[in-house]
């Protein structure tokens, strides 16, 4: 029994000292467990520090840079205010000091602005010199289409357009264009055109063509604009007396012309005598001051007003056409081509300069196409001419048209005089205050000013 006794203490405490060992193993064990985790957690902590270290950095740095931009912003744009508000001080400073020693002029202005020009005809280019842009004087033009022709023409529901030159000339194709569209605007409705005839065989064709159009006081005949009255006295009487007899109640209304003489003077007032027997039943626009007072003076029985060239009311032309050339010369070379030697000779050109010198009177644009009108042809070789101009940065011509359809296009260019001064005529009347339009005398007055204009648009391209 004591062995056994002593044998179970003996097991008893040798079992609590392995207990004591393992549970001194545990201690060191878990000790050192806690040391390397404190270690692993101290060594992790600190990238994380130096990564918030980093973009607090990034974060400071950014709001730096924001804030000074919104402080150049704010500073660009008081400065910008500034210059404004004193560029609006001096340009009303300016305005003042223009209204004080103006104040009679404005008057005068608003007074023909109020005026009936069918009544004053004679105030019609009184804005004229004022107007120093293509546009000015295009909407000029159109205000004074509208006030004459809605009185004359408005009150008619139908039209004949008579007297049209159907010519490669690509002003003439302009003029029926605007005629066009003017009697579009207005509402009438055009139910007749016939060209200008140079034969009997095409008069007597006319006059059956006539039968097909009712008469009526609801109808109005319109000669068709242009530069020939006087130009052809007889074949001018003989193509108005055909629709003057057949339209005996209808009222004749000419657009705008020229007076252009090819013999004396007398000519056209014998020719044009039976004008004078339509009375007030006649009115004749004149698109110069030199032509309006010729017939004032000769054609005191009928009505004569001064108006713009028609084709005006085409208004403004834009076009995506890239010059190939600096200048372009459309130089006539039909009967109103001047006579002179002199004007024969084409003064030299720099060679950095690129020039074309031709007429825009082409005959392939002239030939007629099968199945088609003389009018639908005639709007075709109108738009050729604006393509004709645009091929150029700076216009020369002697053909009236070239010039007014440049201020359209609004292209820089030189006007000069035909055989019949035409030219010189309209540019004194309503052009010659535009800053990019010349009138020239001889060619080396114009190929001189066609170069300055050219160096002008060249240094506005260059600052766009």
């Amino acid at each position: 029994m004591d062995m056994q006794y002593g044998t179970r203490k003996q097991h008893e405490v040798r079992k609590a000292q392995l207990q004591l060992q393992t549970l001194r193993r545990l201690e060191v064990r878990s000790t050192n467990k806690n040391h390397n985790c404190s270690i692993e957690t101290t060594s992790r902590r600190k990238p994380a520090r130096r990564l918030r270290r980093r973009i607090g950095l990034l974060i400071l740095l950014f709001g730096t840079t924001v804030l000074y931009f919104a402080y150049f912003q704010a500073y660009k744009t008081v400065q910008s205010t500034i210059q404004r508000q004193h560029k609006i001080a001096n340009l009303a400073r300016t305005q003042m000091r223009a209204v004080t020693d103006t104040r009679n002029t404005d008057q005068e202005i608003r007074t023909f602005l109020q005026a009936d020009l069918v009544e004053h005809p004679n105030m019609a280019d009184f804005l004229s010199p004022k107007l120093t842009s293509a546009e000015e004087v295009i909407n000029e033009a159109q205000r004074i289409h509208s006030m004459v022709f809605q009185n004359l023409i408005g009150k008619y529901k139908r039209a004949v357009i008579i007297c049209i030159f159907n010519a490669p000339n690509k002003g003439d194709n302009a003029i029926l264009v605007a005629e066009l569209a003017l009697l579009q605007q207005l509402g009438v409705t055009v139910v007749g055109t016939f060209e200008y005839t140079f034969s009997k065989n095409a008069n007597a064709k006319q006059r059956m063509n006539l039968l097909s159009i009712p008469r009526g006081r609801d109808l109005v005949v319109l000669v068709g604009g242009g530069g020939y009255l006087g130009a052809f006295p007889k074949i001018c009487r003989n193509n108005l007396k055909i629709f003057i007899n057949y339209f005996q109640e209808s009222e004749l209304i000419f657009f705008p012309n020229s007076v252009s003489f090819l013999g004396p003077p007398e000519a056209i007032l014998a020719s044009s005598a039976l004008l004078a027997g339509y009375k007030k039943r006649c009115t004749i626009t004149l698109r110069d001051r030199w032509s309006y007072k010729w017939f004032v003076k000769h054609f005191p029985a009928n009505r004569i007003l001064l108006v713009p060239d028609i084709a005006f009311a085409i208004g403004s032309v834009k076009t995506i056409q890239v010059p190939t050339y600096d200048i372009l010369w459309v130089k006539r070379n039909d009967w109103e081509a001047q006579k002179d030697k002199k004007y024969k000779r084409i003064p030299p050109f720099p060679p950095n300069v690129t020039y074309i010198i031709e007429d825009w009177d082409n005959d392939w644009i002239f030939r007629k196409l099968p199945g088609k009108s003389f009018v639908e042809q005639m709007q075709f070789r109108a738009w050729v001419g604006f393509g004709i101009l645009g091929k150029a940065r700076v216009i020369i011509s002697d053909r009236l048209h070239a010039h007014i359809m440049s201020v359209l296009a609004g292209k820089p260019n030189v006007v000069m005089n035909s055989s019949t001064r035409k030219g010189e005529h309209y540019y004194n009347t309503w052009t010659a205050g535009i800053t990019n339009t010349r009138f020239a005398e001889t060619n080396e007055q114009a190929v001189e000013q066609a170069l300055q204009l050219l160096e002008t648009n060249l240094q506005k391209s260059n600052n766009y």
